[in-house]
């Protein structure tokens, strides 16, 4: 059951309009505000001194409460600043040797996909699984692996059409042939359930903007404890290392000293600000629960499709709901993008609109009548592609 009180505190910004942007950017709740609102004041307040170590109970919290949200331990989760970032700290650091390869799949977003095409000078090698209309047949995937393969990468939902891909099985499939599972988690965490135990995950990297209720410039990567210290990362500073007596001054010059927790992702001076915002955040999915937020939104994405099952826009994800996740796209002749425009604007319906098509992506304070006024919309938009076809 959702706790409806909590969602009118925290969502009074977006009460007066159906807000389906959660596959882009949230608007952040009230004590994601002022959390980072919170920090400043406080950074004012004492003149800068002592800020940096003053700031770490509130760090250790953050941890704790991100850990909680994906079940894993805090100090299995260092503090980055996208999931691009966290993406490529993997991807750089893992010792893959020449000739091993990676599965990926042709729907994942290029802060993800990128990372890994960047191995390639490296001596690594990718296999790409072909989707269809937007999903991505998971036996398609084990079929890829072979004597060389190392890892599979993908994404938990396809950002470009809303496809959830089978996690259970997935880990399942990597823990019984002893692979590597790397995922860009943006487009779940905090609206889906992810459990990185039993889901056997072995990284997630995750920008805040989204699912997490926190804000732009800020994120985390969870990495596996039994993998932490074979990942070398890109960068060292006198955060991600292991303190001296006095850490200012270097008597080692012939090897750094990596801390043995994800701390050692952490190089410097981190997005105080925004990790405030992501403790906030976190904190709101754990009072709410992560197992009520998705129910909620399955049952949104389930009205939304009964709503519209009779339009003749094209929907890009599997009718199947297995595969669902709270993310719809929609495609719409590109010709008439300013009537769409106009029409979602009509009825307060902020949303994503990009090259003819629209992504309603749904949070927890999505309600049945922004549903409701969403279906309405797109038999509007139907009609109007209709009609001028």
């Amino acid at each position: 059951m959702i706790n409806k009180a909590l969602l009118e505190e925290e969502f009074q910004d977006i009460r007066d309009v159906s807000f389906f942007n959660a596959a882009y950017v949230v608007i952040p709740p009230k004590r994601s505000q002022a959390a980072y609102h919170g920090f400043m004041n406080d950074y004012i307040a004492i003149y800068g001194e002592e800020v940096t170590s003053k700031v770490w109970p509130m760090i250790d919290e953050a941890r704790k409460e991100l850990a909680k949200v994906i079940n894993c331990e805090p100090e299995e989760i260092g503090f980055t600043k996208n999931t691009a970032e966290a993406v490529g700290i993997i991807a750089n650091g893992y010792p893959f040797k020449p000739g091993d390869n990676v599965i990926v799949t042709d729907l994942e977003h290029t802060s993800n996909i990128n990372a890994w095409i960047n191995q390639r000078h490296k001596g690594l090698d990718l296999k790409v699984v072909k989707s269809h209309e937007g999903a991505i047949d998971i036996n398609n995937i084990f079929a890829a692996v072979d004597e060389h393969t190392v890892a599979i990468a993908t994404s938990t939902v396809m950002f470009s059409s809303g496809f959830r891909i089978d996690l259970d099985k997935l880990g399942a499939f990597c823990h019984e042939k002893g692979l590597r599972l790397f995922l860009d988690g943006i487009q779940s965490c905090g609206r889906l359930l992810i459990d990185v135990k039993k889901q056997h995950i072995d990284s997630l990297a995750i920008g805040g903007n989204k699912g997490l209720l926190a804000t732009l410039g800020v994120g985390f990567l969870y990495c596996k404890k039994d993998l932490i210290q074979s990942i070398i990362p890109p960068y060292a500073g006198y955060q991600s290392t292991k303190p001296s007596i006095d850490p200012r001054v270097t008597t080692d010059f012939t090897q750094i000293h990596w801390r043995d927790d994800a701390r050692r992702f952490e190089s410097g001076n981190l997005n105080y600000a925004g990790i405030a915002t992501l403790k906030a955040g976190a904190s709101i999915i754990n009072e709410l629960g992560i197992e009520n937020i998705e129910e909620h939104i399955v049952m949104l994405d389930k009205r939304l499709r009964e709503g519209i099952k009779d339009i003749s826009l094209k929907v890009t994800t599997p009718p199947e709901p297995i595969f669902h996740s709270g993310i719809v796209c929609i495609y719409y002749p590109i010709e008439h993008e300013k009537e769409v425009m106009d029409i979602l604007h009509g009825r307060k319906i902020y949303t994503t609109m990009r090259s003819g098509y629209i992504r309603l992506g749904m949070h927890v304070y999505n309600t049945e009548e922004d549903i409701d006024n969403a279906i309405e919309a797109l038999k509007e938009i139907d009609k109007v592609a209709t009609v001028k076809n």
